[in-house]
């Protein structure tokens, strides 16, 4: 009798570190600027609670941002069993509507299978 293989669900932040190593490689071949938006607000880890919003900080923003020539893409990175806050899914409304490319992808297969769309 075969095992079934236990599929490893990664933590959200892990799934951010594999989606820039796979982006980078990406590079090598194909031109296109990306950066990770880190937009949490809220305790550090000093344990001091700092209001960013004042300096710009927008609650919602996607993780991801991805520069093509004459594209702009933002790409929200999910768990599988993630789902987006109401600010996300206001703050990808609004992209959209002013004729950007947005991408919710939930877990490392699925991340594979966007990257290709986007690029």
């Amino acid at each position: 009798m075969q095992k079934r293989q236990k599929k490893v669900s990664l933590k959200e932040k892990d799934l951010h570190k594999s989606l820039v190593k796979l982006l980078r490689h990406k590079q090598e071949t194909q031109k296109f600027i990306f950066f990770h938006v880190k937009n949490d607000v809220g305790r550090r880890a000093n344990g001091f609670f700092y209001d960013l919003k004042p300096m710009g900080v927008l609650p919602g923003v996607a993780d991801f941002c991805i520069l093509k020539e004459g594209e702009t893409i933002f790409f929200e990175i999910k768990t599988e069993k993630g789902k987006l806050s109401d600010n996300q899914k206001i703050f990808l409304k609004n992209v959209q509507e002013l004729g950007h490319r947005t991408y919710v992808a939930y877990g490392w297969d699925d991340i594979l299978e966007k990257v290709e769309k986007i690029l």
